[in-house]
């Protein structure tokens, strides 16, 4: 489709407008009033703004992701600001695909999307790599006041999109309002002059002027004469002692200075010879010369790579100096040698602090272990006698992201504790814990050192057979990543920006009971 949309002309412009609760589109044609609403619902132009994944892997928009399983997407525009684009070009694409115009069904060529009049540069540039990603690559952002001024109130949820399809379109412009539309009387004080007769004057605001009370409006250079076609100018002639052939001058022997230094050189070489023999007589056994080690610290985490198995092995500098010459000594004899492939495992984000995030619950630097089910009094106290006063505390709240009948969340920082309940009356319990930083409380990291910045290799190598890493769209760069605890089953849970080895890990959590893909 995006091949499609670049190749042909401007037909017409689709708007689109994503509120909180619903997505609105128009399209406009070549003409100011010629703006018709594309109907995305069964019971109204207007579709709610919701956005899931579908059982067999598609995407859901609209009415069929209201029904569908969590999580679910309600805010696709802020999202993409966000710079996470995959709701929202799934959202552009599902219009598109309702938004044919005319009986040739052609589809808009240019799309106008309402944005919050306070945007930045950057959250703009996110949305429109969003548009592009579903196509299209004219594209205009109209800010939400500008679109209500040129909209209608043709339905609820599409003005704003009719409005934004209007400015979208070029093709309209604004009426022109005259002294005479605001009651003014005009009066001329002697008829208009005579249209000039020289026909030889500019013809666009480009030419310069040639009146000769203006200045021109840029200098004209001198003219220059042409050389004949195909040939170039003459040069100018050169200086006469240029002319004329310089004497030539004998060049001097030098043979008599160069004498010494190649005395000396011949000398320092037989030194040299002489000093490596006296070396090699000394010796009884042959010695084979390696290259010096480099500067390293005395032991190295590494780990080695085999056909078979992956394991994480602490080498010292010395021994691997040992076992390098061996090796060196015994390839002349042994023609049948094994390649190891040794690889520095990425540096852990920071070492654990006065709380360490493991995936049954927190570990204080007290000693104390607070597991996920403990009552929320005591799991709060605990917390206050190593981290003080939390930051926030939203008190007993309600959200569709979490499971029970009341949730209530506590910060400290990068730290959130969530407590839910399971039944109504019943007290609430610690159920999850999320991190989206790892220095507000310092070291707020994994007994691995896993953390907020830590990179996808880090995973890979710490984690080599429990670790999963999967994209949360398929058009999206963001990762949602699990490390299982054989032991326990416990898991823990994380997002990326990046499912490369380069990645960066954006937040971690684990328990079940509250939603943390899209939120």
């Amino acid at each position: 489709m995006a091949g499609r949309l670049a190749s042909t002309a401007v037909t017409a412009c689709l708007g689109i407008h994503i509120s909180d609760d619903l997505i609105g589109a128009a399209v406009c044609g070549s003409e100011p009033d010629d703006v018709r609403v594309v109907p995305l619902g069964t019971s109204g132009p207007a579709i709610p703004a919701a956005v899931a994944a579908g059982v067999d892997g598609a995407v859901l928009v609209g009415e069929a992701a209201v029904d569908a399983a969590e999580p679910i997407v309600r805010d696709p525009l802020a999202r993409a600001a966000r710079g996470r684009t995959g709701a929202l070009t799934a959202v552009i694409t599902h219009v598109l695909g309702w938004a044919a115009v005319g009986s040739t069904g052609d589809a808009p060529t240019k799309l106008a999307v309402v944005v919050p009049d306070d945007y930045d540069a950057v959250e703009r540039d996110n949305i429109v790599a969003a548009a592009n990603a579903a196509g299209f690559i004219d594209v205009a952002l109209v800010p939400a006041s500008l679109a209500e001024l040129r909209g209608t109130d043709v339905s609820e949820g599409v003005g704003l999109a009719a409005g934004a399809a209007r400015i979208g379109m070029v093709d309209a412009p604004p009426p022109l309002i005259t002294r005479e539309d605001l009651g003014q009387v005009v009066e001329l004080d002697g008829p208009p002059p005579a249209a000039p007769t020289d026909t030889v004057g500019p013809v666009s605001v480009f030419d310069e002027c040639t009146k000769p009370e203006l200045p021109p409006l840029r200098v004209t250079p001198e003219p220059v004469v042409a050389a004949p076609p195909n040939r170039p100018a003459a040069p100018a002639p050169a200086p006469a002692a240029m002319v004329a052939t310089p004497p030539l001058r004998p060049i001097p022997n030098r043979l008599i200075r160069l004498l010494p230094v190649l005395a000396l050189i011949i000398v320092a070489l037989l030194v040299f010879v002489v000093g490596l023999a006296r070396s090699a007589g000394d010796d009884d056994v042959t010695t084979t010369l390696t290259p010096a080690p480099s500067a390293a610290p005395s032991a190295t985490v590494a780990v080695t790579t085999t056909s078979s198995t992956t394991t994480i092995a602490s080498v010292d500098t010395e021994s691997s100096s040992s076992t390098s010459t061996s090796t060196t000594s015994t390839t002349s004899t042994t023609t049948n040698t094994t390649t190891t492939n040794t690889t520095t495992t990425p540096a852990r984000v920071s070492t654990p602090g006065p709380v360490t995030l493991v995936e049954t619950g927190l570990a204080l630097d007290t000693g104390t272990i607070v597991p996920f089910g403990q009552d929320e009094q005591l799991v709060i106290v605990e917390l206050v006698s190593v981290l003080g006063d939390p930051v926030t505390d939203s008190g007993e709240s309600q959200t569709e992201f979490c499971e029970g009948t009341s949730v209530r969340f506590v910060r400290w920082g990068n730290l959130e504790v969530v407590f839910t309940n399971a039944e109504e009356g019943t007290p609430r319990r610690f159920t999850q814990w999320f991190a989206d930083g790892h220095l507000d409380p310092r070291g707020l990291v994994t007994p691995e050192g896993l953390g907020e910045s830590a990179t996808v290799g880090f995973l890979e190598v710490t984690f080599p057979n429990v670790f999963d890493l999967v994209p949360a769209f398929d058009d999206d760069i963001v990762g949602i990543f699990a490390v299982v605890n054989p032991t326990t089953g416990a898991v823990l849970n994380g997002t990326t920006l990046g499912l490369d080895p380069n990645g960066v890990v954006t937040s971690l959590w684990a328990g079940d009971t509250c939603t943390r893909i899209f939120t």
